[in-house]
């Protein structure tokens, strides 16, 4: 019996070391199943956590690149602008200025390709002021083209005053009749900007292509505000400084010739003879001052009236023209009274034959309207050196000569020239 408890309570030991193995055996297990889950879940959240400072540090990235490059767009851009401003301020070319701020444009944004055109007003036909990078045979195309509405993407900016977007210049109605001219110069799409003036006349349109179909972005849109900006800047100064110089042009016209004949007046006259006379004293040469009366010309006025007379007096002035070299002046110095400088003649028989002609052509019949009128004329020369060597001595003269030839005993004193 003792036995058998003995034997049992060995069994009894044997199972219990067993099963206290096995404990120990699946706590260990499960102790390292633990200790790989922890350090798995370790490794996830530290792949984890450098995903997300590589997301945040490529997302600053990409902000301070995206920074850098509109800083350096936004100072080329302005460099650009201060260079085109500088060419407006020194006066340079128009085509020239224009030009320049294309090229910034296309050096800012290299796909695309710009031309600016001009407006002809009174032709009403488009200018290529400038296209650097467009072929030449499309601008020798669109050079001189009549505006109209239907003409491209420009030709409806033009006639609208507004931007025209041409995503697809190929299925755009309005480039049917220059589809195959833009596909060969691989041009895909079209925007124009119209550039109008402080009183939003037209100017010009500033046109830009691209190779692909496309649309411009807002900052796309800036840039050609901007510039279509610049370029009305720069065509109305031009503008102004060409109507200035026309008005001083006109007023100094006006101040030296004969409102009613277009002939050079007493002030211009007298200061040609000056040229003149000192020309002749250098190098010895012969000049001849002839003045010159119209006979019945008061009557002529007082029957037919004033329009009549000032008709009469332009057709006079014409003849006259016609008698002398280019190189001599014809002026009107009063109502009826011309003056004739024959310049460097060879001696006073030349002056003889002008005369002569002057004298025949004057009295040939006037047909004005439907008046023929006749009239004619007294002539009176003084030369250089052989009647006098001054000016004035030389128009009093000539002066008195051309009263004695009207028959009058009583000349008057002429005025100086």
């Amino acid at each position: 019996m003792n036995n058998v408890r003995r034997i049992a309570a060995g069994f009894l030991m044997i199972g219990c070391s067993g099963l206290i193995a096995h404990v120990h055996s699946a706590v260990s297990v499960h102790t390292a199943t633990t200790n790989w889950i922890y350090i798995g879940m370790a490794v996830f959240s530290g792949i984890l956590l450098i995903a997300a400072a590589g997301l945040h540090t490529y997302r600053v990235n990409s902000k301070l690149h995206n920074m850098v490059r509109l800083m350096r767009s936004a100072d080329v851009q302005q460099r650009n602008h201060n260079l085109v401003l500088a060419q407006i301020a020194a006066d340079d070319p128009l085509d020239e200025i224009l030009t320049s701020l294309v090229q910034g444009v296309e050096h800012i944004r290299p796909d695309l390709k710009c031309s600016i055109l001009r407006i002809d007003v009174d032709q009403q036909h488009f200018v290529v002021a400038a296209a650097p990078s467009l072929p030449e045979f499309y601008n020798d195309a669109i050079n001189g083209l009549a505006i109209d509405a239907t003409l491209g993407a420009f030709g409806e900016a033009a006639i609208t005053a507004k931007r025209v977007v041409a995503i697809d210049i190929q299925s755009n109605p309005n480039w049917s009749g220059l589809r195959e001219l833009a596909a060969h110069a691989e041009l895909a799409s079209c925007w124009a900007e119209p550039i109008l003036s402080h009183n939003r006349s037209l100017l010009g349109v500033f046109v830009i292509y691209k190779t692909q179909r496309s649309e411009p972005d807002n900052d796309e849109i800036k840039l050609i505000e901007e510039s279509a900006y610049l370029a009305e800047i720069a065509i109305e100064r031009k503008l102004s400084l060409e109507a200035l110089r026309k008005s001083e042009e006109l007023h100094r016209i006006m101040a030296q010739h004969d409102s009613l004949t277009g002939l050079p007046n007493r002030a211009l006259f007298a200061d040609r003879l000056q040229q003149a006379l000192s020309y002749c004293k250098r190098h010895q040469r012969v000049l001849a001052v002839m003045l010159l009366d119209l006979d019945k010309f008061k009557p002529v006025n007082d029957h037919y009236g004033h329009a009549i007379g000032d008709e009469l007096l332009k057709q006079v002035a014409q003849r006259l023209l016609a008698c002398v070299r280019s190189s001599d002046t014809v002026a009107r110095i009063g109502g009826d009274e011309f003056v004739i400088l024959l310049h460097q003649i060879d001696d006073m028989s030349q002056a003889n034959i002008v005369s002569e002609k002057i004298l025949h052509v004057l009295n040939r019949e006037f047909l004005i309207g439907t008046q023929d009128i006749h009239i004619g004329c007294s002539i009176g020369a003084a030369f250089y050196p052989q009647d006098a060597q001054e000016a004035h001595e030389l128009t009093q003269i000539a002066d008195q000569r051309m009263y004695l030839n009207k028959g009058l005993s009583s000349p008057r004193v002429a005025q100086p020239l």
